[in-house]
C-alpha cells in the first residue's frame, strides 16, 4: 500500500525560481492536480504561472540548511501536501542529509544509498568504472603536487570538477562550478580555489557533444527514457545548455544508463549525462543528475511528461504505459542563448577547449525560432506571464549592462583627467599615507606596496588592503615567484581587509579597477575625493586604465600584471613630490 495514496492530491514544488519548476507546474496542472510553489526568493518565476496556486517562502537552503529542513518538516506535519518535489541540489542536498527529521515518503527524492552516489561525482564515476562504463581518466586531488603529477602523465587541458555541486563554506553552503586548466599554474590556482569548499576531481578533458539520457525508474528498473543532444552551452567550454534537440536513444548509452541505475537501486527521475565524440561514437559518462534537469522543458515539449510520471510513481504506486517521445524537437532557454550568442560574437572560447561555430551555423540556429518544431523553455502562449517576466528581466539586464558600460567609460575618462590635472598631484604633494587597494590583497595591491616601499621609501607611509572579507592570507604563490624573478620578496605579505579606520587615515588611495573604486565609495564615503586608479599614472603601459586581476591565469598574465604595476609605481616615483608629512 502506497503511504501517500490516501493523501490530498496537492503537490508542493520547491525551487520555484528555476525554469524546471515552471515546467512541473504546467505539467501537473494539466493532470488535474492542485499545485503550490515555494522558494527562498520573493518573486520566483514559477509563481507567475496562471497554474500555480499559493506561493510559500522558505529559508535559503544554502545559507540556512537546518531552518529549511525544519520548514519542510512543518509542511509535512501539517499534512497539506501529498507530495513535495525538490527541483535542484540546492534543496535536495539538505533534505537528503537530514532524512531522519522528515517523513521522506512525502518527498520525491531517491533512496538514500543511490542518491548519496549521485550527489558525489567521485562515487558515481567509481561505480560506473566498476560496471565497465567509460569514464574520464582522473583522480581526487588531495594536494597541488598530486594534481601536477597527474597532469604530467595525462597532459592538458584538464577539468577541475568539485565532487559535489553543493559545497561547504563557513556555516553555509555554496553552488560550485566546473573550471579548466591548461598549465600547471592554472591548475594549482584553480585547485586551491575549488578545494576550499570540498573534495575536487581532476579529470582529462573529453572532447565531444553533451548527450543526456533522461529517465524515470522504479526500484532500479528504467520504465521510460528520453534522449537529447546539447547544441549550445554557456559558457562555450561546457555548462548549462541553452539550445537542445530531442534525438533517438542510442542503445549503447541506454544500456550504460540501465546498468548504472540498476546498481544504484534508483527510484524516481534522473538524467545520466554523457559526452560523445560525434565522429567516432565513443562516449564517456560525466555524471548522474539525481533530480529534474535544466532541459526538462524540451522533454515536456517532445511529449515526455516526466512530472506526471513522477506523481504517478509516488501517488499511484506505478507508472502507466505511454508512447515514446517525439524526436527532432528543439527547445531554447532564451536568456542563456543570448549569452551564448554574445560569447560567440566575442569569440570567447579558450583555445583547445571548444570549437567556435561557423557563422552559417549561428544563422541557421537562430532561424530555428520560425520552425514549428521549436519551443522556448519559458515563453508559452497559453501561460504568458512567466515568459513576459523573463523578457522583462532580459531587457532590464541588458539595459543595466549598457548603462554600466557607459558609466564605466565615463569613470575611466574622469580618472585619466584627474591624473592629467592637479587632483592627484595635489594629494601626492601633501599626503603622508598612501594606500593601495585591490580585491584580494594577495596580488596587485600587495605587489604595489612592495615596489612602492623600494621606490618611494621615506616619502610616504605605505599600506595595502583588499575588499575580500578574509584577512591574513599569504600572497598568491605565482605572484611570489614572479616577483622573486625580478628580485623582490613578496613571501612575507599577508592580506588585510580594508576598513573605515584605514580609509580615514589614508591621504591617497590607489585602486586597480573601477569596480573597486565604486565598492569603496559605497562602503566608505570618506574615500570619495581621494581614491583614484593607479593605471592612468602610466597610460602607455596601462592603456585601458585598469590593471586586471591575474589570479588563476597563466604565468604570462601575472608577468603582464607585474609590468603594469611596476610602470605605475615608476611613474609615481618620477613625479616631483614634496611631502609635507
Amino acid at each position: 500500500m502506497n503511504p501517500c495514496a490516501n493523501q490530498p492530491r496537492r503537490v508542493l514544488v520547491l525551487d520555484a525560481d528555476m525554469i524546471p519548476a515552471l515546467t512541473i507546474v504546467r505539467s501537473l496542472h494539466d493532470r488535474g492536480l492542485h499545485i503550490d510553489v515555494a522558494s527562498h526568493e520573493e518573486y520566483p518565476l514559477a509563481a507567475r504561472s496562471r497554474y500555480a496556486g499559493a506561493l510559500l517562502r522558505y529559508p535559503d537552503p544554502l545559507a540556512q540548511a537546518s531552518a529549511f529542513v525544519d520548514w519542510i518538516a512543518d509542511q509535512i506535519e501539517r499534512g497539506s501536501y501529498a507530495l513535495i518535489i525538490p527541483v535542484t541540489e540546492r534543496s535536495l542536498t539538505p533534505l537528503h542529509h537530514e532524512r531522519g527529521r522528515i517523513d521522506e515518503r512525502r518527498v520525491a527524492m531517491a533512496p538514500a544509498a543511490g542518491l548519496a552516489i549521485a550527489l558525489d561525482k567521485s562515487r558515481t564515476l567509481a561505480l560506473a568504472a566498476a560496471l565497465g562504463i567509460r569514464v574520464p581518466r582522473g583522480c581526487v586531488a588531495d594536494t597541488p603536487a598530486a594534481a601536477v603529477a597527474f597532469a604530467a602523465t595525462q597532459g592538458y587541458p584538464l577539468v577541475i570538477k568539485p565532487t559535489s555541486s553543493i559545497g561547504a563554506q563557513g556555516q553555509g553552503r555554496v553552488q560550485l562550478q566546473v573550471a579548466y586548466a591548461r598549465t600547471d599554474t592554472e591548475l594549482v590556482a584553480r585547485l586551491a580555489a575549488a578545494s576550499r569548499c570540498g573534495a575536487v576531481l581532476i579529470q582529462e578533458f573529453f572532447p565531444g557533444t553533451g548527450v543526456g539520457i533522461e529517465l524515470i525508474a522504479e526500484h532500479g528498473r528504467i520504465t521510460f527514457a528520453f534522449a537529447h543532444r546539447r547544441l549550445h552551452e554557456v559558457p562555450l567550454t561546457g555548462g548549462a545548455s541553452s539550445l537542445r534537440l530531442s534525438v533517438p536513444i542510442e542503445p549503447a548509452l541506454l544500456d550504460a544508463a540501465r546498468r548504472l541505475i540498476a546498481a544504484m537501486g534508483w527510484h524516481g527521475v534522473a538524467m545520466v549525462e554523457f559526452k560523445q565524440n560525434p565522429r567516432t561514437g565513443e562516449f564517456c559518462l560525466m555524471e548522474v543528475n539525481g533530480r529534474f534537469w535544466g532541459s526538462l522543458p524540451l522533454a515536456a515539449a517532445a511529449g515526455a511528461d516526466f512530472p506526471a510520471m513522477l506523481v504517478e510513481l509516488y501517488l499511484d504506486g506505478g507508472i502507466r504505459p505511454r508512447p515514446a517521445a517525439r524526436t527532432g524537437i528543439y527547445c531554447r532557454n532564451l536568456p542563456n542563448d543570448i549569452h551564448w550568442l554574445e560569447a560567440v560574437l566575442r569569440r570567447d572560447a579558450p583555445p583547445g577547449l571548444t570549437t567556435l561555430p561557423t557563422w552559417s551555423r549561428v544563422i541557421r540556429d537562430l532561424l530555428l525560432v520560425f520552425s514549428p518544431r521549436h519551443h522556448f523553455d519559458t515563453q508559452q502562449w497559453r501561460d504568458p506571464r512567466p515568459g513576459l517576466a523573463e523578457l522583462r528581466r532580459i531587457v532590464v539586464d541588458h539595459w543595466g549592462r549598457a548603462s554600466g558600460l557607459i558609466a564605466h567609460r565615463r569613470l575611466l575618462r574622469r580618472q585619466r583627467a584627474a591624473w592629467r590635472s592637479n587632483a592627484v598631484a595635489a594629494r601626492l604633494r601633501t599626503g603622508a599615507h598612501l594606500l593601495f587597494l585591490c580585491y584580494g590583497n594577495i596580488n596587485r595591491s600587495a605587489l604595489a606596496e612592495l615596489l612602492a616601499s623600494e621606490r618611494l621609501a621615506g616619502r610616504f607611509r605605505l599600506s595595502s588592503a583588499g575588499l575580500h572579507p578574509i584577512g591574513g592570507r599569504p600572497a598568491d604563490p605565482v605572484m611570489v615567484a614572479v616577483a622573486a624573478a625580478h628580485g623582490h620578496d613578496l613571501s612575507a605579505s599577508r592580506s588585510r581587509v580594508v576598513d573605515a579606520a584605514l580609509v580615514a587615515d589614508a591621504d591617497l588611495i590607489l585602486a586597480m579597477e573601477a569596480a573597486q573604486l565604486a565598492a569603496l565609495s559605497d562602503s566608505f564615503p570618506a574615500s570619495i575625493g581621494k581614491s583614484f586608479l593607479l593605471g592612468p599614472a602610466a597610460p602607455h603601459a596601462v592603456p585601458g586604465g585598469e590593471i586586471a586581476d591575474p589570479y588563476g591565469h597563466c604565468v604570462s598574465t601575472y608577468e603582464h600584471c607585474y609590468a603594469q604595476i611596476e610602470a605605475g609605481i615608476t611613474a609615481l616615483a618620477q613625479r616631483p613630490l614634496v611631502n609635507r608629512s
